[in-house]
């Protein structure tokens, strides 16, 4: 065992500071990206054909993974808001409902904490950063192996997968290393180990003997992550510890708090914008070989880490392991219990896939009934994707899907309660724990007259707004409805669950909350001179309070009248009452009310549809109107989805929005007709004529109940594989993406504003699969 003086020393740790310089990630070209202004073609013209960033492969336990064999920059990118639209570094996201770990193709680490608040373990130079280092010493000359620049991870043979990333170089001296990072998964809802195993091989493949020094380690800096507007950015500084062991075999650094203002935090246990308990940071040695150290660089910042020295005879291989991972116990038994966890998996030989490949298999459906191989291999991925995002969040108990891209990974906000419902669809069929946990954080994010707060920030805080949402109740009662109609189960209906804030709001039954959302809905929210549900300023477009009006917002706000709003209620409305009446008789009085509303609403939609195609979007004046002459997606999905709507008419309203919507584009039907020059985001991008997954999902299930075929060629469109071929030197859509995609009216139509790795370009594609594989096949 290393001595104490040991273990703290530092014996030519990654000489100088260039080598510290080109261990963190994702540091983008800027200046060359910027050279190609917006509306350009990121690559140029590409034929259509296999990608030249890789391709799907099946790892050792018949999982889908990815071969990544693109480049690590891609100075070519298209910059929006000076950030390039194809990041350097593509970067795959594996973890488990206690653990987010973005592995990049450079070799780059980001270990996230997202219990509490969004926080990020070692943080890098830049926002979306981490910092992490692993360097192989022979004769004198040291191999870098993680790195933008390095020649030894641009060379690596890269695989990423559930569950796992792995990294093969083959170095000069004829030395073969290979590093894999395995995550287990979780088993049980709200639980799972906020630690991943990392395996090392050594291999001399040469005739001579290798003698050399290796070395892996990661940064102890934690930092909460906040958006770069956020007036709270910068209000307190988390500084490392001075590094502990625990014995021999573990090294850990705890954070000290220093706030730039008094009364920073409220009392403990209260919510709280800012984090008040940063977990600490561990390295724990799996086996007796690596030796752990900690030690501070030339900027004063600490690295734990573990190393090896030795001789590898001609074919012998040494095998390491260590196991990184973050607490909020730092007790000695409380990390060792941690590291107990994954331990047993330290010793198996390295594979091609996670060292706990058997549990993930166990845990992803095979879905052996589904012909097509490239549909069956997709809904795995985006099953086990779901399943490696969820997050346990500690301030409600419960687990969800939070969305992912900007939002939680840059901007440390879980936003929204739309989003949770809606990510958590096809979990009713594939995890209902989940979706059910889901239903109960919505609920406990319920305050008692009915109100569902929009988002969740910090450790159970809900930050102000400009946004005065109309639809979070109905994105709840979708989500309800299909957690019923799946499972069966009401007993969420009959439990005691608290209401928002959750130490002072008071509990009632899962059915009060409904009762209280939909009065909230009926009641607070109301209809409009037309008898359509009002819109205040934001409906699912939560754009809306900046859409221009010759009216003052103050007008407009109660006045204005969402068809998306109406087209749901009459849908969601009716099939929840349904379900309530086959499965929760004690709310007979509740489903009676919804089908009364249904019936208010559902007439006044067809009055002001009249003889039209399709419906209007919104109601901005008492007679100004959205989507009068041009068509707007929203309302369209849940028009085709109304069962009292004929199905002649639906036919003709599908063929209008083939021509409108669809044509000319590639992935799916884009928001709006005809975009205008406002609100401040390029026409054909985001909530002013972009595609959604959000919107493209109910228009495929729309589609369904009249046309399957042509339901099954709008599914195939929003998938992986569609994107890979029709763009593929776009590394932002192939094995994961963002919420939305600029559309054909723009040059960059196929990117995206944000990053990648968004719920929703998972849960709309498996959820429509999963619901058309319900329909009996036409012939």
């Amino acid at each position: 065992m290393p001595s104490e003086s040991d273990f703290f020393s530092r014996r030519d740790f990654l000489a100088g500071a260039g080598a510290l310089a080109a261990t963190t990630l994702l540091s983008p070209s800027r200046a060359a990206a910027a050279s190609s202004p917006l509306g350009n073609s990121p690559l140029g013209d590409s034929p259509l054909g296999d990608s030249p960033l890789g391709d799907w492969i099946d790892d050792d336990f018949g999982l889908p993974a990815w071969h990544y064999t693109g480049p690590l920059r891609f100075p070519g990118s298209p910059v929006f808001e000076n950030t390039p639209m194809l990041p350097d570094d593509p970067f795959f996201l594996t973890g488990n409902y206690r653990l987010t770990l973005f592995a990049h193709s450079s070799g780059a680490l980001q270990v996230l904490t997202g219990e509490r608040a969004w926080g990020r373990m070692n943080q890098g130079p830049i926002p979306f950063s981490g910092a992490n280092t692993a360097s192989v010493e022979i004769a004198g000359s040291k191999h870098a192996l993680i790195g933008l620049d390095e020649p030894a991870a641009a060379a690596a043979d890269k695989r990423f997968g559930i569950g796992f990333a792995r990294y093969d170089y083959t170095l000069p001296s004829a030395l073969a290393v290979t590093r894999l990072i395995s995550v287990m998964p979780s088993t049980r809802v709200n639980e799972g180990v906020s630690a991943f195993l990392l395996q090392i091989r050594l291999r001399n493949t040469g005739q001579q003997p290798l003698g050399m020094h290796y070395e892996e380690a990661i940064a102890a800096r934690y930092q909460q992550i906040l958006a770069a507007w956020d007036e709270d950015r910068g209000a307190v500084a988390y500084s490392p510890d001075p590094a502990q062991q625990i014995g021999g075999s573990t090294a850990f650094v705890s954070f000290t708090l220093h706030p730039k203002r008094l009364l920073a935090f409220p009392t403990s246990g209260q919510m709280s914008h800012l984090e008040q308990f940063p977990p600490a940071l561990f390295v724990h040695s799996a086996d007796t070989q690596a030796r752990p150290f900690a030690v501070k660089d030339p900027n004063g910042d600490t690295w734990l880490g573990t190393r090896w020295n030795g001789t590898l005879q001609p074919g012998q291989q040494q095998n390491l392991a260590c196991i990184i991972g973050y607490t909020r116990d730092i007790s000695a038994a409380s990390i060792h219990n941690l590291a107990a966890q994954l331990q047993s998996a330290s010793t198996r030989e390295i594979a091609l896939g996670s060292a706990f490949g058997d549990a993930w298999r166990a845990k992803i459906p095979a879905y052996v009934n589904e012909a097509d191989l490239t549909l069956r291999r997709e809904m795995r991925w985006n099953t086990a994707v779901l399943e490696q995002m969820a997050k346990w969040r500690e301030y409600y108990d419960e687990t969800i899907m939070p969305q992912g891209t900007d939002y939680d990974f840059k901007w440390g906000m879980v936003g929204s309660m739309r989003d949770q419902a809606q990510h958590a669809l096809p979990l009713c069929h594939t995890n209902p724990a989940i979706a059910r946990s889901t239903l109960r954080f919505i609920m406990k994010r319920t305050v008692p007259d009915g109100e569902i707060k929009l988002n969740d920030g910090g450790f159970g805080w809900s930050p102000s707004g400009p946004q005065q949402t109309s639809d979070q109740q109905l994105y709840f009662f979708m989500l309800l409805t299909e957690y019923l109609r799946v499972t069966g189960d009401a007993s969420v209906l009959t439990e005691t669950i608290g209401y928002y804030p959750l130490n002072c709001s008071g509990r009632d039954t899962g059915l009060a909350h409904v009762r209280q959302a939909f009065l909230y809905l009926r009641d607070r929210v109301g209809v409009g001179q037309h008898g359509i549900v009002k819109r205040w300023n934001s409906d699912w477009n939560d754009m809306f309070f900046w859409w221009p009006s010759n009216h003052p917002y103050n007008d407009v706000f109660p006045i204005a009248e969402s068809h998306m709003n109406s087209a749901m209620a009459i849908v969601i409305l009716g099939d929840l009452a349904t379900q309530l009446d086959a499965h929760a008789p004690e709310a007979a009085d509740v489903s009676a009310a919804l089908r009364e509303y249904r019936t208010q609403l559902s007439d006044a939609f067809m009055r002001d549809l009249g003889d039209r195609t399709f419906p209007r979007r919104a109601w901005t004046w008492t007679n100004t109107a959205l989507g009068e002459q041009d068509m707007w997606l929203e309302p369209q999905g849940f028009t085709l989805l109304n069962p009292d709507f004929p199905a002649d008419r639906k036919r003709r309203l599908y063929a209008e929005l083939e021509q409108r919507l669809l044509a000319g584009e590639s992935q799916g039907a884009r928001q709006i007709e005809k975009p205008v020059v406002e609100p401040g985001t390029p026409q054909g991008s985001r909530e002013n004529g972009g595609f959604w997954y959000a919107l493209n999902g109910p228009l495929i299930l729309g589609v369904s109940t009249f046309d399957q075929a042509a339901a099954e060629s709008l599914l195939r469109r929003i998938t992986f594989a569609h994107y890979a071929e029709t763009f593929p030197n776009y590394w932002t859509g192939h094995w994961s993406g963002s919420d939305s995609l600029d559309s054909a009216l723009l040059k960059t139509n196929g990117l995206a504003q944000m990053i990648p790795w968004c719920a929703h370009a998972h849960a709309w594609p498996l959820y429509c699969w999963l619901r058309l594989r319900e329909l009996p096949r036409s012939t």
